[in-house]
């Protein structure tokens, strides 16, 4: 039974021990997280990403994220969601990775989600955009 994510450093740490350090070109990780702080089982990765976000991928992402924070409401607190976004390259934030880090949280806003995190997994680690 993994701790509970309490903080932003328990979240971090948790993000560099799943998802770590970029392995592939483009992915993005949804992992999910119950109002109690108890991360969910499941987590999701996304392949094949295009370069650019594209409508029809936050489309269909906000329908997952809608369906799934609902079901991880506790009494303590609502579901969350934390993102990675995993390329292999450059150790910086990119306008790209912007691009993507806006058009996430306008997915989890249409889809009433609390994100919790949003990350970025480059060659070199995990950081926080």
């Amino acid at each position: 039974n993994a701790p509970r994510l309490l903080t932003d450093a328990d979240v971090l740490q948790r993000v560099e021990q799943l998802v770590g350090r970029a392995t592939v070109a483009r992915q993005l990780w949804v992992m999910f997280v119950d109002g109690d702080g108890k991360q969910a089982p499941v987590i999701m990765p996304i392949s094949d990403l295009p370069l650019r976000p594209e409508s029809r991928v936050i489309d269909n992402l906000a329908a997952v994220l809608a369906g799934m924070c609902d079901d991880l409401t506790t009494e303590v607190g609502s579901g969350t969601v934390i993102l990675t976004l995993e390329r292999i390259g450059r150790d910086a934030v990119l306008p790209v990775d912007r691009q993507w880090a806006a058009a996430l949280q306008e997915a989890c806003h249409r889809a009433g989600a609390v994100l919790r995190g949003m990350y970025l997994s480059t060659s070199g680690g995990v950081h926080r955009i």
